[in-house]
């Protein structure tokens, strides 16, 4: 008697027999990789408004500085911004190759190409190391780029995305662990701290203000100063609102990553929502605050 296999055996020999493997006899499922480069660019645009906004209020701050000194002579130096635009160019930059090895990584999601594709993952490498991304940044970022682009330079031929996701998932976990660190684990550090440094000064311009115009007892003035004063910290916590959600993201594109080397199939989906999201909510709350200011 002939005995007829079953179950995972019968699945194996039906697969290894059939001239053109279908879908359900691979042997793991395929992930969803396409949303890493997608969510690295929604973030480049994030950085470029949350950015802009922090360097609109220190600039507002250091023209009160300027004022109050009495100083005559006008330059650009007098009034620095919290992020130089050639910082916040290769922070644009930095996610903008991670935004290229997500693209990369949505390749994965086709079968039989793996050597062509860790070929161009290498190439990618050779072009980190080459290029001045992460210089200027913190050196932790620095660090994170130069240990991605070494591991993405020495991935041999791998047959297949878990492979390469788990080849590379420390370092890119390190690198977007640095990044958000950079922005700030709270108020007090990073671009976080310093943006709330600004606020605070920002703040005692008005809160100066008020102890003179309520010594005059000049009730229309106390009240407009108040007003002001009111919209500077509906601003105030915006912006670090912002930054806090920025940093979110990133560690939320950290454990992402993660996810899919460990073989999740729809890592990226829920993070990129989440980006998505809290960037419609940021400009919303800006708009809405740049209104009920122009109202008061």
């Amino acid at each position: 008697m002939i005995s007829i296999p079953s179950g995972p055996t019968l699945r194996i020999v039906v697969c290894l027999l059939l001239p053109t493997v279908p879908s359900g006899c691979a042997t793991a499922p395929s992930a969803d990789l396409t949303g890493f480069g997608r969510a690295a660019s929604t973030l480049q645009t994030d950085t470029t408004t949350t950015f802009a906004e922090a360097n609109r209020l220190t600039r507002s701050v250091e023209v009160d500085r300027f004022v109050r000194s009495g100083a005559i002579g006008l330059s650009e130096r007098r009034f620095p911004a919290a992020v130089p635009p050639e910082v916040a160019a290769k922070w644009r930059g930095a996610l903008g190759d991670l935004a290229r090895y997500g693209n990369l990584l949505a390749t994965l999601t086709g079968r039989g190409r793996g050597g062509v594709q860790t070929d161009a993952f290498r190439e990618l490498g050779v072009q980190l190391n080459a290029g001045p991304t992460a210089a200027g940044l913190d050196p932790g970022v620095s660090a994170g780029f130069a240990t991605l682009a070494g591991a993405l330079v020495d991935l041999r031929a791998q047959s297949s995305a878990r492979d390469i996701l788990r080849r590379t998932d420390p370092e890119v976990r390190t690198l977007l662990i640095a990044m958000a660190d950079a922005v700030g684990r709270s108020d007090s550090e990073g671009l976080r701290g310093t943006v709330a440094s600004n606020w605070a000064t920002a703040l005692s311009v008005h809160q100066r203000a008020y102890a003179a115009a309520a010594t005059e007892k000049a009730d229309a003035r106390q009240r407009q100063i108040v007003s002001d004063y009111l919209v500077g910290i509906d601003r105030r916590d915006a912006q670090l609102a912002a930054l806090a959600g920025l940093r979110a993201s990133l560690l939320g594109l950290a454990d992402a990553h993660t996810a899919a080397a460990n073989g999740s199939r729809r890592p990226f989906g829920e993070v990129l929502k989440d980006i998505n999201d809290r960037l419609d909510r940021t400009e919303a709350t800006y708009r809405a605050i740049e209104k009920a200011g122009d109202a008061r």
